[in-house]
C-alpha cells in the first residue's frame, strides 16, 4: 500500500480518467484501470484497494486515506564513542573481568569508570563491539 498522499493522487487521477472515458465511449472502464494502473506505476491490486477506500472518504466512513506503516526515525545513542573510545572500553571490560574474577555488569563499568551516559546507550554500544 501507498502512503496517505500518494493513494489520493492515485484516486484523483483514476476520477479523471474515468471522466474522460465518459467522455470518450471509446475507452473501456478495464482500460481506465490499466491506463490509470501504468500512468501511475502501481499495481492493479494496489489501485483496487486505493479505489475501495477512496469510495468510503467520498461517502464520509472515513475522514482521509489511511497510511497503513509509519515511518518513525531510529534512536541514536548519546555517546559517540570512535575506534579509540572503544577500544579502551574494551580493555575495561577485559581488566574487569581478570581482577574481579566475575562478569562485569554494565551498571558496575558505569560507576568504575565513570562513564556519563546511560546505562542503556552504553549496552547500545556493548552489542555494536560484539559483547553479549
Amino acid at each position: 500500500m501507498k502512503r496517505s498522499g500518494e493513494c489520493e493522487i492515485v484516486y484523483n487521477v483514476h476520477k479523471f480518467m474515468k471522466t474522460e472515458s465518459e467522455v470518450d465511449i471509446k475507452i473501456l472502464l478495464t482500460k481506465v484501470q490499466k491506463r490509470v494502473a501504468e500512468a501511475t506505476c502501481v499495481s492493479r491490486r494496489t489501485l483496487c484497494k486505493v479505489l475501495k477506500e477512496g469510495k468510503n472518504v467520498e461517502t464520509g466512513v472515513t475522514m482521509a486515506f489511511s497510511t497503513l506503516r509509519k515511518l518513525r526515525p531510529k534512536v541514536c545513542t548519546k555517546s559517540i564513542l570512535d575506534n579509540f573510545d572503544e577500544a579502551v572500553l574494551r580493555r575495561i571490560f577485559h581488566n574487569f573481568y581478570l581482577t574481579e574474577k566475575q562478569r562485569p555488569t554494565l551498571k558496575a563499568i558505569c560507576e568504575s569508570t565513570g562513564y556519563r551516559g546511560s546505562v542503556s546507550s552504553l549496552r547500545l554500544v556493548v552489542r555494536k563491539m560484539g559483547f553479549r
